[in-house]
């Protein structure tokens, strides 16, 4: 690769550097231990001197930077490997190559095929995912690979009876998107559909996969006379349990998490879903469960959405690339385990478990399946790989059982 010949005297010449330079900081000051998106908002907060064109700019050389995994050897400069990331993962010209590396800027709108090759001496694509070691068998790993060259796209899911208002109103704006399926909608994320829209009322802020796994409910749960009871028992923000109320008549819902703050987000995105009637009680259950929290209730129905890697997520967030360590995989395999033996006394019999991660690694799932059926006493009905990284969604993994 050939060094960075601009004159950084330059107007703009010397703008490009100072960006790169603010990357390369906040690159060498991050450690891991957030979101970088978080450390990022940070930072702006602490400096005002940053407009908003320069915080988007300095951004996007972070991200496209953590795109390259470890792709390109550590013996290129980091003006090389931002320089590198621009070109690969941008697909319109580049006032920053323009400067700095005019040659790439000319071919920047070629395939990514194409690109690949182009660098194919200094960019190693199937070295992008460092635990490939780890991934289950199903996962293409070259696909696999690429998708961390691509930013995601923004999946919403159109609420029962909203169809007609929502499509309406992106018209009306001139808002594009793809219509995946009929109340799937796809757009890129510069959009400002959530501005324009009243989220978790009309549409939920959802990957096209985490909203697939309605499909276990219609397929495997009946609808009933009476409500079905269902427990979220890793509910965050409460997904799922808007997913599963949407997809089934009558629900009866119990909704936990290890967080107090976390339920109060959810209380507030229940209230603009029109979900009222619920249960919901703080819990870790990586603990046995208090009997006090759920007396002798059991559920027809329970959702264990469970905290993992989040490695079919990380064309998001690809910072993890560089931060992921295995012994993290270990911690959450064995935690995922605790939360499944603990939630599992409350099933009712004949009663169905449905078991979600958003990772690629095969101790989290398919070993995690093992484990349900073998010591939990458990009947497998179906397993899947949702696969995004051919779509620029999210990948995720669900499996449902039932109790014998």
């Amino acid at each position: 690769m050939e060094t960075v010949t601009s004159n950084p005297e330059t107007p703009l010449g010397g703008r490009f550097h100072r960006y790169i330079q603010y990357a390369h900081s906040l690159i060498s000051n991050y450690y891991g231990s957030e979101p970088f998106h978080l450390y990022l908002k940070k930072y702006f907060t602490s400096n005002k001197k940053h407009g908003s064109k320069d915080r988007k700019q300095i951004a996007s050389l972070c991200y496209n930077y953590f795109r390259l995994g470890f792709g390109v050897s550590d013996t290129f400069s980091f003006d090389q490997k931002i320089l590198l990331a621009i070109f690969l993962v941008e697909k319109n010209r580049s006032s920053i190559l323009e400067i700095l590396q005019p040659e790439w800027n000319e071919k920047i709108e070629l395939t990514l095929s194409e690109k690949l090759s182009f660098v194919k001496n200094q960019f190693q694509v199937e070295k992008i995912f460092p635990f490939s070691q780890e991934l289950s068998d199903e996962i293409e790993l070259k696909k696999f690979d690429l998708s961390f060259l691509a930013q995601p796209k923004l999946f919403i899911r159109i609420r029962p009876g909203r169809h007609k208002t929502v499509i309406k109103k992106l018209n009306e704006a001139s808002i594009t998107f793809e219509e995946i399926n009929g109340n799937c909608l796809a757009f890129s994320n510069n959009e400002k559909v959530t501005q324009l829209l009243e989220i978790n009322r009309e549409a939920l802020i959802q990957d096209y996969n985490s909203q697939r796994v309605g499909e276990f409910f219609m397929k495997y749960i009946s609808p009933e006379d009476a409500a079905i009871s269902i427990w979220d028992c890793c509910a965050a923000s409460g997904g799922k349990s808007i997913l599963a109320f949407d997809s089934l008549s009558k629900v009866e819902l119990t909704v936990s998490d290890t967080r107090k703050n976390i339920l109060k987000n959810l209380e507030e995105r229940f209230q603009q879903a029109g979900i009222k009637n619920y249960h919901a009680f703080v819990a870790d259950l990586n603990e046995p469960l208090v009997a006090s929290k759920l007396g002798n209730k059991k559920f027809d129905l329970i959702i264990a959405d469970v905290p993992c890697s989040g490695s079919g997520t990380w064309s998001r967030t690809p910072e993890w690339l560089h931060f992921f360590s295995k012994k993290k995989l270990n911690y959450y395999t064995t935690l995922q385990q605790n939360i499944l033996s603990n939630a599992a006394p409350f099933l009712k019999e004949k009663g169905h478990l449905i078991f979600i991660t958003c990772s690629v690694f095969k101790k989290e799932n398919e070993d995690n399946v093992y484990f349900i059926q073998n010591e939990l006493g458990f009947e497998l009905l179906e397993s899947k790989y949702l696969k995004g990284y051919e779509m620029q969604a999210d990948t995720l993994f669900a499996a449902i059982f039932t109790k014998k």
